[in-house]
């Protein structure tokens, strides 16, 4: 056969094996392609076909090589450009994929080719640049009259990272009508239900996706959450570990596995994450997975060296040397501390999180100057961003200056409301007594998260306002009439960082029960997702609330920065002290945190955060 083609044209050469391909029969395929280059070197077909045909095969290398012939010998090619987006896409080449998909569309001109807007969509969400990625998805779905199911499934996509979990979950079902035993679907719903805080139906998807044949790392990790959720920590375990056999360094599972352990009281929480770091030495990510875990523990010497770690492999990434900066500052190596803080703000100067933590550190460093001008710059990048917010806040208080009283009156955003109790209950006393009981089923952990602020205590998982426990949605209908009033009665002033956020409406964001126990407490700390802050105090020990030392009481100003040459205590600009059926509100980006208390008796709350609708 090879013979006959031997007289054959370059055309006709691809033309028999495009028909020997949709065949079947790729190695007769082959051999015509690379014929037909031979009698011409710069045929802009052939050199195509060919390099999507060694796609297929996997080699990568030579198919884009022969993709770029093709373009070379002819770059009014829209197909090319689109293929080659998508291998350098599928290569993690996500930038360069785009550039692609942009060229396939300028070629293509006014002819309409939805598949490249598709992909163009595709690798703008990998980018996490999710208005563009909608943009593009939704002039594919203008120009396709019946949307595929991969059409469905990335605007589902886009809409749930977009934060509109409704709407993608509305989506989602339009691409399940169409293939209801789509495991890949039915994966990702069981997501969403998640994030819409309905563990319950997520479950019962997760057990449909798995009966469907799915069994994959990242199918366990997300049903290892809901069980989580749900309060079946065994089976959460067991879970983690399934996705754990499938792929021993999957990052997202060794993370939650170890704050898992945390909260159930395992000195050894970390024992998975050590040991696929062994197993990978030359990676960056779980080293710096395993940094992050154990700054939180506030095991800073243990978090430097797992940062030293991650950045030989790494040593330009921004997110480990800030997190070796932070550490350092920590440990008393205060010049290597903030000299890898500058390194980190040097390779990305718009991240706002490297540039709060810098300002932080330069705090600690009794450096007041250089970090107001730090958290200056974090401010201007994100007016709404907290810590930074509270950072300035304290480098203006801490140098005497007169606008820190002007942007945060204390007494007269700090407010205490006694709430009224709720329909069906005689008064607040016999309704959080019942509302205790409710809670503490919720507590199911041996100490509070890693990543929290509770020392001595525990904390509920999940929103739980959105769980639908009567009580607490009782109590949440009282607490929306006075987060209402106080919001309702904050003056205009468009230039405050704290008021001139105030719109007509306003959302709850998080919500959580704390149980604190004897000797427990809150660092002080700022709410980073919140606008207006809160605590309501469900049962607070006998006697806190006359304690001559105040303890268990909530304070104000204090910053949990141990600062250079200022006594922490004089920062202190207002307690307020605990009582059944009180509520605080306060802005978020004030420092806050709680006394210890000497009661055996439990103090336990709920919290939430609000932010402008």
């Amino acid at each position: 056969m090879l013979g006959a083609m031997n007289t054959a044209t370059p055309q006709a050469l691809v033309q028999a094996g495009f028909q020997a391909q949709n065949q079947g029969d790729t190695a007769r395929a082959e051999a015509a392609y690379r014929q037909a280059l031979a009698m011409q070197p710069d045929h802009a077909p052939a050199l195509q076909l060919l390099g999507s045909l060694l796609r297929k095969q996997g080699d990568l290398v030579q198919a884009e090589a022969l993709l770029r012939r093709s373009l070379a010998a002819d770059a009014r090619q829209p197909h090319v450009w689109n293929n080659l987006g998508n291998l350098l896409h599928a290569a993690g080449r996500s930038a360069e994929a785009l550039v692609c998909f942009d060229q396939a569309l300028a070629q293509a001109g006014s002819s309409p080719y939805p598949d490249a807007h598709y992909n163009r969509a595709r690798v703008l969400h990998a980018l996490s640049r999710l208005p563009e990625a909608a943009a593009s998805l939704n002039r594919a779905l203008a120009l396709t009259p019946q949307p595929s199911v991969a059409l469905l499934q990335l605007h589902a996509q886009i809409e749930g990272d977009s934060g509109f979990i409704a709407s993608a979950l509305a989506t989602l079902d339009k691409a399940l009508q169409l293939a209801p035993d789509k495991v890949a679907l039915l994966h990702n719903r069981a997501v969403l239900l998640q994030r819409a805080h309905r563990p319950a139906e997520a479950l019962a998807v997760h057990e449909r996706a798995a009966a469907l044949g799915l069994d994959a790392a990242d199918a366990h990790y997300n049903r290892g959450n809901t069980l989580q959720s749900l309060g079946r920590h065994a089976e959460a375990l067991a879970a983690y570990g399934r996705a754990l056999a499938h792929d021993p360094r999957h990052a997202l599972t060794l993370y939650d596995l170890a704050r898992l352990r945390w909260r159930q009281g395992d000195a050894d929480f970390d024992a998975e994450l050590r040991s696929a770091i062994a197993a990978d030495p030359a990676s960056p990510l779980l080293p710096g997975v395993h940094a992050h875990l154990l700054w939180r523990a506030e095991r800073h010497a243990e978090a430097a060296q797992a940062y030293r770690l991650a950045l030989q492999h790494a040593p330009h990434a921004p997110g480990l040397l800030d997190g070796l900066g932070r550490s350092l500052v920590r440990l008393g190596e205060t010049e290597a501390g903030l000299q890898a803080h500058r390194d980190a703000v040097a390779a990305a100067p718009q991240d706002v999180e490297l540039r709060s933590n810098h300002a932080a550190s330069l705090l600690v460093a009794g450096q007041w100057p250089a970090a107001l001008a730090e958290a200056e710059a974090a401010c201007l990048m994100a007016p709404t961003h907290q810590q930074a917010q509270a950072l300035r806040l304290l480098a203006w208080r801490l140098q005497g200056d007169a606008r820190a009283d002007a942007v945060c009156d204390v007494q007269r955003f700090v407010q205490v409301i006694e709430l009224p109790a709720p329909a069906g209950f005689s008064d607040i006393a016999s309704f959080n007594a019942a509302l205790a009981q409710e809670l503490q089923a919720l507590h199911g952990d041996r100490q509070a998260p890693i990543d929290q602020t509770l020392r001595g205590g525990t904390q509920t998982v999940g929103d739980i306002f959105e769980q639908g426990h009567p009580l607490v949605d009782a109590l949440k209908a009282r607490i929306s009439e006075a987060v209402e009033a106080y919001v309702a009665a904050l003056p205009q002033d468009g230039t405050h960082p704290f008021l001139g956020r105030r719109t007509a409406g306003w959302r709850f964001t998080d919500s959580w029960s704390s149980r604190l126990s004897q000797q427990g407490f809150h660092t002080d700390h700022v709410h980073p997702h919140g606008w207006v802050s809160s605590a309501y105090y469900v049962a607070v020990p006998e006697g806190v609330a006359e304690h001559p030392q105040r303890e268990g009481w909530l304070q104000f100003g204090r910053p949990d920065l141990p600062l250079a040459g200022v006594a922490r205590d004089t920062l202190v600009q207002r307690m307020v002290a605990p009582q059944p059926g009180r509520l605080v509100l306060f802005p978020s980006m004030l420092w806050h945190g709680t006394v210890p208390f000497s009661a055996a008796a439990e103090r336990l709350t709920i919290a939430f955060d609000v932010v402008p609708a």
